[in-house]
C-alpha cells in the first residue's frame, strides 16, 4: 500500500506492505526484509525494487489472526531510480509531472494480488 493515491512535487511517497491470514487458525510468517521485496513499475519498466541495495537482511516473524489485517511500518521512497550497480552512487530522480507508477510487494514466492497505483506530481 501507500499512504496517498498522488504525491506533490518532491513528496516521498510511504510504503508498506498489508497482509492478512484467510484461514482459520493463527498462523506465524516471516514479514521480515529477508522475505519482501517491493518493486516499483511504470509500463514495463522496473524503476526501483527494495532488493536492488539491501543490506543487513532480518527476519521478521509476526504472528497473524485470522481476519485481523497487518500492516508493516511505513518507509519512504526517495523517487529515485535503482539498480544493483547504484547502491554507492547518486541515484537519478524518476520522472514524475503526473506520471503513474504501480507498487508490487512479494512475500516469499507469493506475489501482490494486485498492484498498488500512484502518481508523482
Amino acid at each position: 500500500v501507500t499512504d496517498k493515491g498522488s504525491y506533490a512535487s518532491g513528496e516521498q511517497p510511504l510504503l508498506s506492505m498489508t497482509i492478512e491470514n484467510t484461514g482459520a487458525a493463527a498462523c506465524t510468517v516471516n514479514g521480515g526484509t529477508d522475505a519482501t521485496t517491493f518493486t516499483i513499475v511504470s509500463g514495463s519498466e522496473q524503476y526501483w525494487s527494495s532488493a536492488d541495495c539491501l543490506t543487513d537482511a532480518a527476519p521478521a516473524p509476526t504472528v497473524l489472526e485470522p481476519g485481523v489485517p497487518k500492516s508493516t511500518t511505513p518507509f519512504a521512497w526517495e523517487r529515485t531510480r535503482s539498480s544493483t550497480t547504484t547502491c554507492d552512487a547518486e541515484r537519478p530522480a524518476v520522472p514524475a509531472g503526473g506520471a503513474s507508477y504501480h507498487l508490487t510487494v512479494s512475500l516469499g514466492d507469493v506475489e501482490s494480488a494486485q498492484t498498488k497505483q500512484f502518481v508523482l506530481n
